[in-house]
């Protein structure tokens, strides 16, 4: 199930995986140009929950001025030499100055503005400069613009320092994908303002199971078969990195698979970077509800080769090269399309 590149550009699971992509070290000839990688930038966080500090959630309350007390954007990016932080939202589309959106806009905005150090848990000193960057598409521009300056007055009129903000527009063209930089993003990631080619974009071609998170429980799906499809591509992954664990062992050997080495395998590392522990959790969770199954799968033809134990981890028990050929040939026989996946992940005495 392809999505058409408008559809993709709206899509938020799709632009934080391209913001990650523009953040990753990738040879001159990648399809995907990594913008940001390029002027110093790489990922901090991905969805870590940061606090408005007390005094300025008083101030705002005294104000009379609704915002949430902690928020999670997106991601941050650091140019650590610079000491400088991006907070960035992805959103599929623009939101009005008195919308609940507005409210998680005003918090971002306040917390990164006068004292972007205290939300980050860091010293005065380690954070030079930041700015909120909006990712979406360019169409939606223009009225966040609006909104944004918006809350920037109301900010400013309570003797309230905003932090500058950025949008980041993303375009399709006929066979590529950019992103236009503002004047604010120009200044901050030491860019010219314009538009950037960032990746191409082939026909007939679905860029999903390249994500680095091919499944986020925050992100709102666009239909129930989004989702499953977007499971499946993580329950894909995490078999992937089980039958590739098995192929490099040299028996006799006992492998010791925890859910968190999975998700970060299936995930290239990102996994170790998510600071939502209730995402993180959920994650874990859908991780057993893929090895259930799998255990049992492996088990039918080696019986007691696979188990898990007290801690949560799976324990796969090759003693002879013979027994790794079996487990192997079964791992392969399985296929993740046979699985029920709109079965929710149920919790474990292990969390």
């Amino acid at each position: 199930m392809s999505l058409t590149p408008t559809e993709l550009v709206e899509d938020p699971l799709f632009q934080l995986n391209v913001l990650l992509w523009l953040a990753q070290p990738l040879p001159a000839d990648n399809e995907i140009v990594p913008i940001f990688h390029r002027q110093g930038f790489t990922v901090y966080a991905i969805a870590p929950l940061l606090t408005v500090p007390p005094d300025m959630r008083l101030a705002i309350q005294q104000a009379q001025i609704t915002v949430q007390g902690s928020f999670r954007p997106d991601a941050v990016l650091a140019h650590k030499p610079d000491r400088k932080f991006a907070f960035i939202e992805c959103k599929k589309s623009s939101f009005g100055p008195t919308s609940s959106t507005a409210q998680q806009a005003l918090s971002i905005l306040l917390a990164a503005g006068e004292r972007p150090s205290e939300p980050l848990g860091l010293a005065p000193a380690d954070v030079k400069e930041s700015v909120v960057g909006y990712f979406l598409p360019g169409e939606q521009a223009a009225t966040l613009y609006q909104t944004l300056g918006q809350l920037t007055e109301t900010l400013s009129n309570h003797q309230m320092q905003a932090a500058r903000f950025t949008i980041l527009a993303l375009q399709t063209g006929a066979n590529e994908l950019s992103v236009t930089i503002d004047d604010a993003g120009a200044e901050f990631f030491s860019l010219k303002s314009g538009s950037y080619p960032i990746m191409r974009l082939e026909t007939d071609t679905d860029p999903r199971p390249l994500y680095f998170i091919p499944y986020d429980p925050d992100v709102t799906y666009s239909s129930e078969r989004e989702k499953i499809f977007c499971k499946r591509v993580l329950f894909e992954r995490l078999h992937s990195a089980i039958l590739v664990a098995v192929g490099r062992a040299n028996p006799p050997v006992e492998l010791i698979l925890g859910p968190s080495r999975l998700l970060n395998d299936a995930m290239f590392g990102m996994y170790a970077q998510w600071e939502n522990k209730d995402s993180a959790r959920h994650m874990r969770g859908l991780c057993r509800q893929l090895m259930r199954p799998l255990t049992q799968s492996v088990n039918s033809v080696a019986q007691g080769v696979f188990r898990q134990d007290e801690r949560g981890a799976w324990v796969i028990k090759l003693d002879s090269i013979e027994q790794q050929e079996k487990v192997i040939d079964a791992l392969t026989r399985f296929a993740c399309e046979t699985l029920d996946l709109r079965a929710e992940a149920e919790p474990e005495l292990f969390e």
